[in-house]
């Protein structure tokens, strides 16, 4: 998918059993997970039990005379770093400004900083029960409701981690991968009851590190790696005696979308055994086999890039058919679609791909992308193909139908943005410049993955949600969209309407 949909964060944090200062580990985990979150990123790190924070907005910086200067002032054995996209709160300067993670709050003697993957469901109820205790907040971000939510349950279980998170997993409804540097010197790690957001540890001699995906393990050589599972609570303390504990358990449900677009290829996620590209290989041989007759009619597989070069690969070897990678992404452009002001938003899209004329002139074009939500993206490069001479355009999508939106993370919060929620295959194929839209079945994206449905998060496909503050905001919205076909642009669970649900 060209149009760059995104996440809400990623999450990496590193503990040492020696003295050893683990800002190059942070430094190169989140690195490792900056296309998770692009609008900030921050490093918070702990050394004798005070706390040291470096961040911005932006990308993870590179220049070496930077880095060095984070490296000089995050000193510490243990800390935690985030790279964020904003899935709540305001999209202005200052709203991101304060919505930075890691986000260290405190209440009597009680100090801990949070970072976190995901996205509260519930915040607006928690937020006005919170503001009672605490005062008024000083961010917009939900990222202070989990946090000050934890904060709370600690006091009320005499600063027990695993009561505490027990609380949290009880009246924290949604999608959250989490990690909590205390200031006594402790690393803790909890995800949500149903696991929505990817999680993993690793371990290697005398050091434990915390991360969204695996490869920020593999590059700092944390090899020995496993799962933090639903509802478990994962804990080192500063001496290194490590724990976890199993605090609450309900069906799994992580998100389907992570292995269409999100994750790192190189990535394997909660227990598949195999990466994600191979996955995305799978995706397009079911393709293949659901939609036989209309590839015959095709000369070419053109990948929309670059998530979906791995299903152009399973592509070609289901069919025979010839791949050229003739649409390339101009690395250097690096202003975001999603984040353009809408009258430049067409001009930066068609800046950022370039297509290669002579390779596609006069072919009968298989374009295969991995997903389709707001559509726009799609529709300017399959004019440039025209442009370039295709004789036609047969378009393969990876993913199903985007007919309902995500509450759990990911940039796509109401029904009025989605492609799929508002057209048939026929009309979409009308208004995108294509002879055909051939989506994913749910069946062939389930067996690709290798995990039963039950198992998965398919809520933006199917309209069905693993939580029930979730599927009750979305139902209502829906129920109100669907008579009036006008929807605030509001984010679902942000809306008026549904404050305090």
């Amino acid at each position: 998918m060209s149009e760059e949909i995104s996440e809400a964060c990623g999450i990496f944090g590193a503990i040492s059993k020696s003295d050893m200062d683990v800002f190059p580990l942070l430094y190169w985990g989140l690195l490792s997970l900056n296309h998770r979150g692009q609008q900030s990123y921050g490093f918070t790190t702990l050394k004798r039990g005070t706390f040291h924070k470096k961040e911005d907005l932006n990308l993870v910086p590179t220049d070496p005379r930077e880095v060095g200067k984070l490296s000089s002032a995050l000193r510490g054995s243990v800390g935690i770093a985030n790279a964020r996209y904003a899935t709540s709160g305001g999209r202005r300067t200052k709203h991101l400004q304060g919505g930075k993670q890691p986000l260290v709050v405190s209440a009597g003697k009680k100090r801990i900083a949070v970072s976190y993957n995901g996205n509260i469901v519930n915040a607006s109820r928690l937020r006005s029960d919170l503001t009672r205790e605490f005062g008024k907040f000083k961010t917009d971000a939900d990222t202070e409701v989990l946090a000050r939510q934890l904060l709370l349950a600690l006091e009320e279980n005499s600063g027990d981690y695993q009561r505490a998170i027990g609380n949290v997993l009880d009246v924290v409804e949604g999608a959250y991968s989490a990690m909590v540097l205390d200031s006594d010197g402790s690393l803790h790690a909890f995800r949500d009851v149903h696991g929505i957001r990817p999680y993993c540890f690793g371990t290697k001699k005398g050091a434990y590190a915390f991360a969204s995906e695996t490869p920020a393990l593999d590059i700092n050589g944390f090899y020995q790696q496993d799962y933090v599972h639903p509802g478990e609570l994962v804990s080192v303390d500063s001496k290194g005696n490590f724990e976890r504990t199993k605090v609450r358990k309900q069906r799994d449900a992580i998100c389907a979308f992570e292995f269409a677009y999100f994750s790192r290829p190189d990535s394997i996620l909660n227990g598949t055994k195999k990466p994600v590209y191979k996955i995305r290989e799978q995706f397009a041989k079911a393709l293949a086999k659901t939609y036989r007759s209309t590839l015959r009619n095709a000369d070419l597989i053109i990948s929309m890039p670059e998530t979906a070069d791995d299903a152009a690969y399973g592509l070609h070897e289901a069919t025979g058919l010839p791949w050229e990678r003739a649409v390339r992404k101009n690395r250097y452009v690096t202003r975001r679609a999603f984040i353009s002001r809408s009258n430049e938003r067409d001009s930066v899209i068609d800046k950022k791909v370039n297509i290669v004329p002579s390779l596609v002139k006069g072919k009968r074009l298989a374009v295969i992308e991995d997903s389709i939500v707001r559509g726009d993206t799609s529709k300017i490069n399959i004019a440039k193909l025209h442009g370039g001479g295709a004789k036609s355009v047969d378009l393969f999508v990876t993913y199903p139908r985007i007919t309902d939106p995500c509450l759990y993370g990911v940039d796509m919060a109401t029904y009025g943005e989605l492609l799929g929620s508002k057209m048939s295959e026929r009309e979409m194929a009308s208004w995108l410049g294509t002879r055909s839209v051939n989506f994913q079945t749910i069946n062939g994206l389930v067996e690709s993955i290798g995990i039963s449905q039950e198992r998965l998060c398919l809520g933006c496909v199917t309209g069905r949600y693993p939580t029930p503050t979730a599927q009750e905001l979305a139902d209502s919205i829906k129920r109100n969209y669907g008579r009036s076909r006008k929807e605030s642009k509001a984010r679902i669970y942000e809306s008026t309407t549904n404050q305090g649900t």
